[in-house]
């Protein structure tokens, strides 16, 4: 399959303010606007709306940043989308996720590894939310309890999230930016 192309100077008037208003966001937030939304940006309105609940998971969010880096690397393991692994790993080391950690995730994935606190309860989460399956009511709590409420849910929305970005990712044949070329 060939990449979805998006060419920024083919954009109406409108629909380039909406872009650039979301590269310069995210550019305040030292994230870049590439990959999957540059792909999305065929279709303006969309790219949008999953742009701002992705905005809103990464940077506003009540999980601890080693917390959803965890669950990023997890969902692109499991997932096999290597745009969410290449661009998510590096983020995982800096928020500190432990590197026995992500090795662990990287040979074993999320569902057969087995992890240290604080990553297990998320793991737990992930092993029901991969293969779309009712949470137990006493991880559930346990996690309603760590995270509180808020985070509880963006939790599992968080793993959907990037399951849709993989989806994107692989069905647009978004790839991982070569070492060295400025991947943020």
């Amino acid at each position: 399959m060939a990449n979805l192309p998006f060419d920024p100077d083919q954009l109406t008037a409108a629909d380039r303010a909406l872009y650039e208003s979301m590269v310069t966001r995210r550019k305040e937030h030292g994230a870049p606007f590439d990959g999957p939304y540059a792909a999305l940006m065929n279709h303006p309105q969309l790219c949008k709306r999953i742009e701002e609940l992705g905005f809103y998971l990464k940077f506003e969010g009540h999980l601890p940043r080693n917390v959803y880096q965890f669950v990023v690397l997890s969902v692109a393991c499991q997932t096999g989308a290597a745009f969410e692994w290449a661009d998510h790993v590096e983020h995982a080391r800096a928020a500190g996720v432990p590197e026995p950690v992500i090795e662990t995730l990287h040979t074993q994935g999320v569902l057969k590894g087995s992890f240290p606190a604080p990553y297990t309860l998320a793991a737990q989460i992930l092993a029901v939310t991969l293969p779309w399956k009712n949470i137990p009511e006493e991880v559930q709590a346990a996690a309603i309890s760590a995270y509180g409420m808020e985070g509880f849910i963006e939790l599992v929305v968080l793993s959907g999230f990037y399951q849709m970005f993989s989806t994107i990712n692989e069905g647009f044949d978004v790839k991982p930016k070569a070492a060295g070329s400025g991947a943020r």
